[in-house]
């Protein structure tokens, strides 16, 4: 007789993000009945971010963000440390080799030796919105949110001996529900095997994830503005109609800002932040009134504005956030960034499962991610920007 040894599905390098205190951890890979544990720092995801962005000098400097944890297993800075080095090794000797052999080495099988003459990567638009409001960390997945009105009274004039009547100040409370979102690319073992050369499929498609990922979460937080917005609707004008000889704008945008300016002021909010397709920014700073009143002036620096935040002429402190996944063509939204909205996440998963059985590794990722407009009366949908 043949004894049969059993297949198990294994786990490489689980990990989990605590949105609490934006450190990610090795991942125990929890039964569903117990809380999430965080137990090993691998590093902090928000000081990954700024010190990528801050672009620094000295290639090791990222690593401070990475941690040690006592064992070589998990003294992730030294890890970090090691890697960055050879990385910016192979930079300064431009050995394309070594770079590589640093990524493949211990994960990915080596590819076959017909050649791909040239490829077009896919580009996938991510969007800037998601960025438009504060986080807040939702651990626990379900909360209330509060929001106090501004209905304190000061009585003037009061006789004598009497003395002020108690106002009571008001507020308003959502419930609030983190959904859980994810996604999951796989390949076989025998993909692996024919796949030709052009780099490692299923480490582009990993980092292809991530960008869907967070166009996801783009889209999550501009459905939240389309649907609550037009609760209070403003009429606009066509920043962009032109007539004439030689065409000039033929509407004036003062009348409208004014109109936003006095909604803000009734509501004691501050008006901060525009969102739109990137176009209608372009017209708005191409209204010959808005850049001076002469239809023969320069035309200003225009590009590809779209997933951008631009400052707005005439309007000081205001930020434009273009970004073509906003899907109305001729509507803009107005908002008190600050508190009108809020996102709230929870954890975030991450892990590559391997199966003998059906021969394939998968990578998964699984996020808790939602937005809520928190104070409806501090945003709105202006109409008719755009033709």
């Amino acid at each position: 007789m043949i004894e049969m040894t059993s297949l198990t599905k294994q786990y490489k390098n689980p990990i989990i993000l605590n949105p609490a205190d934006h450190v990610v951890y090795m991942d125990n890979l929890k039964p569903l009945n117990e809380d999430y544990k965080y137990e090993t720092p691998i590093y902090n995801a928000r000081a990954y971010s700024l010190a990528a962005a801050a672009k620094s000098d000295d290639p090791l400097k990222i690593t401070e963000v990475f941690y040690n944890n006592g064992t070589e297993e998990t003294n992730f800075s030294d890890i970090a440390n090691d890697v960055y080095s050879k990385l910016n090794k192979a930079k300064e000797t431009g050995d394309r080799s070594l770079a590589a052999a640093i990524i493949t080495s211990k994960e990915f099988v080596g590819l076959q030796d017909n050649l791909i003459l040239g490829q077009n990567d896919e580009i996938i638009r991510q969007g800037i919105v998601a960025q438009l409001f504060e986080e807040v960390a939702a651990p626990t997945l379900t909360g209330r949110w509060l929001s106090w009105a501004n209905d304190l009274r000061y009585l003037t004039n009061l006789p004598e001996s009497k003395s002020p009547e108690p106002t009571m100040g008001t507020a308003s409370v959502i419930s609030v529900e983190v959904p859980k979102h994810g996604g999951a690319v796989a390949i076989t073992d025998r993909a692996r095997q024919v796949i030709t050369d052009g780099g490692n499929i299923f480490s582009r498609m990993t980092a292809q994830l991530q960008q869907k990922k967070a166009r996801s979460e783009s889209i999550i937080v501009r459905d939240a503005i389309e649907a609550i917005a037009a609760t209070n609707d403003q009429t606009g004008v066509d920043f962009g109609a032109r007539a004439g000889t030689p065409p000039g704008s033929t509407t004036n945008p003062t009348d409208l800002i004014n109109t936003l300016l006095t909604f803000f002021e009734a509501t004691a909010g501050q008006w901060d932040t525009i969102v739109s397709k990137a176009f209608i920014y372009n017209e708005f700073i191409l209204n010959d009134i808005v850049r001076g009143g002469n239809v023969l002036n320069p035309i200003p620096p225009l590009g590809s504005v779209t997933e951008s935040v631009r400052n707005t002429p005439v309007l000081p402190g205001i930020s434009w956030y273009a970004d073509n996944i906003m899907t109305s063509s001729t509507n803009m939204y107005v908002m008190d960034r600050g508190r009108a909205g809020k996102s709230f996440r929870g954890p975030t998963r991450a892990y590559t499962v391997t199966d003998p059985d059906t021969e394939t590794e998968k990578y998964v990722t699984k996020s808790f991610f939602a937005t809520y407009i928190v104070d409806g009366t501090l945003i709105a949908r202006v109409t008719g920007v755009a033709a």
